[in-house]
């Protein structure tokens, strides 16, 4: 499963994400497990990514342009 986030156009830029959350869901009752993946803007917009059955592999990058 692959989801991307298009923020697109110029209104969209203006808000920042200020978290990006992955929730590990064990829902026995259904008998599914997954994790569900959601970045949270400044605004309180939550802004869904998806859910994968396999853990997601977290890490930083940072870019310097000079």
């Amino acid at each position: 499963m692959t989801n991307i986030i298009k923020l697109h156009n110029k209104k969209e830029l203006e808000n920042s994400i200020t978290e990006i959350r992955i929730e590990e869901v064990r829902d026995y009752e259904d008998n599914e497990f997954y994790y569900y993946i959601y970045c949270v803007k400044d605004t309180g917009e939550r802004i869904e990514v998806g859910k994968s059955k396999t853990k997601p592999q977290c890490y930083k990058q940072v870019s310097i342009y000079k």
